[in-house]
């Protein structure tokens, strides 16, 4: 059994608490959130709009969190070095708190854990290595690496398919639009957006603070960059920006690449399907956005939108922001282990 705790329990900790409680890979020993009212912590894991109520039974006793029979010690630190993850045996610690102090501080408990996991992309500036679960883990050194990232869900989502179509046809240069639901610093109505990255610090997107239900949001997204983090041979080849949109789950990247080959899609979609397991799935029915809430794929390639013209191939993905980028998160923690 590995012994895992989550660093901040905001949407991506509180799924990945949700699916290691299905694992019996793992085990979930301590988490730590900035939220002091625990009973609070306990009502958000138990319900949620977008998954459901939890099926278990959960209390609380002593500051611990039980669910079922499953102790979690519960702690309320602003900083990620308060805790002492040794004394709890923790094996690896997922920072999900989105928190850049938290970054710089992680260094301090190199000799108290086996690695600690970033689910964003803060560069290599700050990580020791980012890896994508489906596209480079095997990257993974023992020897040199203890912070990683575990990059973003858009770069886990586009990653793959950017992989397999640039060593089949070579890419040249590439196009992304991706849709993103609304995200937890973004208002109901319009006013400020506070930055969860430096807490109390005003995002300089304006636009971002305006009401969320109502609009488009227009915006630059670090998705490209997060790619050339684990496929540096596409670098500078990309321009992409994204939307911010009024639902809460399932983004979608709309994708127009230039290729130095003429595209074959019969070959491209018999590549896919031979490609690592669980990355990418195919659809062609007529789904919607809610259809693909809680797929465990980094993404889903849509076949009704595969066209080629020329050397150019267009395609859209979908892809569950929040539980398929945990469920690789999960997936790279069990190869970093088995190395």
């Amino acid at each position: 059994m590995i012994n895992i705790a989550i660093n901040g329990l905001g949407r991506i900790g509180r799924v990945l608490l949700r699916q290691i409680l299905n694992s019996k890979k793992f085990k979930v020993v301590a988490v730590n959130d900035i939220n002091p009212d625990i009973e609070n912590v306990a009502y958000l894991i138990k319900y949620d709009s977008t998954y459901g109520r939890l099926k278990a039974n959960i209390s609380i006793k002593e500051r611990n969190i039980y669910i079922n029979k499953n102790k979690i010690k519960f702690f309320n630190q602003d900083r990620i070095d308060k805790v002492n993850w040794r004394k709890l045996k923790v094996d690896y610690l997922i920072d999900s708190s989105g928190v850049k102090k938290n970054l710089i501080l992680s260094r301090r408990l190199k000799n108290e854990l086996k690695n600690i996991i970033v689910t964003n992309s803060p560069g290599a500036k700050y990580v020791d290595k980012t890896l994508i679960y489906g596209v480079n883990e095997d990257n993974f050194d023992k020897s040199k690496d203890f912070l990683i990232s575990s990059s973003i869900c858009d770069a886990t989502a586009l990653a793959p398919v950017l992989k397999i179509i640039d060593k089949l046809y070579e890419i040249k240069s590439g196009f992304v639009t991706t849709l993103h639901p609304w995200l937890g610093y973004q208002n109901l109505l319009d006013g400020p957006s506070k930055s969860y990255a430096v807490p109390g610090q005003i995002i300089d997107n304006y636009a971002l603070g305006r009401a969320s239900p109502n609009v488009l949001i227009p915006k630059n997204t670090s998705a490209i960059k997060a790619t050339y983090e684990v496929l540096p041979n596409l670098q500078n080849k990309f321009l992409a920006n994204s939307y911010r949109i009024p639902t809460g789950i399932v983004s979608s990247a709309d994708v127009v690449l230039e290729t130095k080959e003429k595209p074959n899609l019969k070959k491209l979609i018999r590549e896919i399907k031979i490609y690592k397991p669980n990355i990418i799935s195919l659809n062609k029915e007529a789904l919607v956005s809610q259809d693909f809430i809680q797929t465990e794929f980094s993404s889903c390639l849509d076949l009704r939108f595969l066209n080629v013209l020329n050397n150019h191939i267009k395609f859209s993905l979908w892809y569950d922001n929040e539980w398929g980028y945990s469920s690789k998160v999960l997936d790279l923690i069990k190869k970093i282990n088995s190395k």
